[in-house]
């Protein structure tokens, strides 16, 4: 009886996990778009965050392999209640595919593998399963948003710390002002390397050693802040050297392995805190989770519910796909846009003869390009088209220039946010090599509505989407900068006030 129980049992386990297996590569293989996007990211060794995904992903099938034991123990049982959650990060992924977010794409793949193994695996297989499974997390780039918010916090802290020490500091936003010269902290001196790094050491090291939910978030959360504290005393360090040697120690030009010496240190320190004071279990913590799995109910559930499962997985992951297909296939061909001011309009003369060398890049787009002459002024109208959006041309997209940096430098990290007669508008200012200076304003206008949010933008394409207005375009307005700033905004709202109404009359010849 025992014999053909275990017998059974490892038929059942046998079926089940060749069902996986053929399901998750059948998921890689529909998902393409996705993994192939994970690829790239992951293979940007030399300057990507993300140059651990690899590792990351071996260590997560290691994670699997050394739970082989406690998984021979559970017996496979299918279950039809994580479906709704594998259709809801379907329609996740079908989302962020139309509005072109690979970022969110990405997660949500994570998401749908996670709950494929749990709809054919079940619940039992699902607990052992989940943490090696969401550990690929630290590998997925849904981190980003961290940069700048750490870009910031390390700038007050690095400032107040000088002021602490009675160093001259003076700080704009980002830039630390000492007297030998400026420090501009960037997105890449906020750290996020040193946090997912802690991140993902500090999440393998409490699995493996602790059982306690609350001890393992501890350790997660002290290797956190050590990598933020870690970071703050690296630029810190850097500041110090550059005001005290008047920019002449060497630290101050190559600093990147020097928060790296600083993090290795830290996390040996606490490493031996932890062995020291608190002796995490190891092996025997691994052992004890062991014991806690040797006594699992028998499924009982027959074959037909891994036909059953299995065949509602497979349509639920055909979907996003299909309508991804679909999607494509229906392109709108546009030739080129008219855009021709009014004659009504005082005190604009288009010239073919003024020089202009300003050209906003945005790969994909029909575009168009116009100089005017405006009460004295020299004004640039230039507006980037795209009938449909698709992945890589759309008109948010990371790829977008607002000029050719080689020409053309801007001045902002970052965009400014300015106020028009008619709407909210970004500002950007440029200068060149002949010390001209430019100022721009733009703005986008997705499924017939105006913003300058990127989220919101993605909003809009969904929505134009649905009420098949899948068209959306940038319009920039480019004026000379003569005197003071202040002066050229002002000249630049009256031109924003004149052109409204001949893009409201814009057309698209097809």
């Amino acid at each position: 009886m025992i014999n053909t129980l275990s017998v059974k049992n490892l038929s059942s386990s046998s079926l089940a996990y060749v069902i996986v297996g053929t399901l998750v590569l059948l998921t890689l293989v529909l998902y393409q778009q996705t993994v192939v996007y994970l690829n790239d990211i992951w293979s940007e060794i030399s300057v990507g965050e993300y140059a651990h995904g690899y590792l990351v992903f071996a260590i997560s099938l290691y994670l699997i392999f050394i739970n082989r034991h406690k998984l021979k123990k559970i017996t496979p049982c299918p279950t039809y209640a994580a479906l709704p959650l594998l259709l809801i990060s379907v329609l996740i992924w079908l989302i962020a595919t139309l509005v072109d977010v690979e970022v969110v794409q990405a997660a949500a793949l994570l998401l749908i593998l996670l709950t494929l193994v749990w709809s054919v695996l079940g619940h039992e297989m699902i607990k052992l399963l989940a943490f090696p499974i969401l550990f690929l997390g630290f590998a997925v780039p849904v981190w980003f948003p961290l940069s700048p918010l750490l870009q910031s916090i390390t700038a007050d802290v690095v400032f107040w710390g000088a002021r602490l020490i009675n160093m001259p500091a003076h700080q704009e936003g980002s830039l630390i002002i000492v007297p030998g010269g400026v420090f501009s902290i960037e997105e890449a001196c906020s750290g996020l390397r040193y946090l997912l790094a802690a991140l993902t050491l500090g999440s393998l090291y409490a699995y493996m050693n602790y059982i306690s939910f609350g001890a393992r978030i501890a350790v997660v959360a002290a290797a956190a802040a050590a990598a933020i504290l870690t970071n703050f005393l690296r630029v810190f360090i850097v500041v110090y050297l550059g005001y005290a040697t008047e920019m002449q120690h060497p630290l101050v030009a190559d600093h990147l392995m020097l928060g790296w010496y600083l993090f290795g240190g830290l996390m040996a320190i606490m490493l031996l805190l932890d062995v020291r004071y608190y002796k995490p279990g190891g092996l025997a913590a691994t052992d004890m989770q062991a014991n806690m799995v040797n006594s699992v109910a028998a499924c009982k559930a027959g074959s037909l519910r891994y036909f059953y499962v299995s065949a509602l997985c497979l349509l639920i992951l055909f979907m996003g796909p299909a309508v991804i297909y679909q999607q494509n296939i229906q392109q709108t061909s546009v030739g080129s846009i008219n855009l021709v001011l009014p004659d009504n309009t005082k005190g604009w003369s288009e010239s073919l003869a003024i020089v202009d060398d300003w050209q906003p890049h945005y790969p994909g787009a029909i575009y168009k390009k116009s100089v005017h002459r405006v009460h004295g002024d020299n004004v640039s109208l230039f507006m980037a088209y795209y009938p449909v959006q698709k992945q890589g041309v759309e008109v948010i997209n990371e790829l977008n220039r607002i000029s050719n940096a080689k020409r053309w430098k801007p001045r902002y990290a970052h965009p400014e946010v300015r106020q028009s007669a008619r709407h909210p508008v970004l500002e950007q200012v440029l200068d060149n090599r002949q010390n001209q200076k430019r100022l721009i304003w733009y703005w986008y206008n997705v499924g017939g509505q105006v913003t300058i949010n990127k989220y919101e933008a993605k909003v809009l394409q969904l929505k134009g989407i649905l009420k098949a207005q899948p068209q959306a375009y940038m319009i920039a307005v480019s004026i000379d900068i003569k005197n003071d700033i202040y002066q050229a905004r002002q000249a630049m709202a009256d031109v924003i006030s004149d052109i409204q109404t001949p893009l409201a009359t814009m057309s698209v010849i097809q």
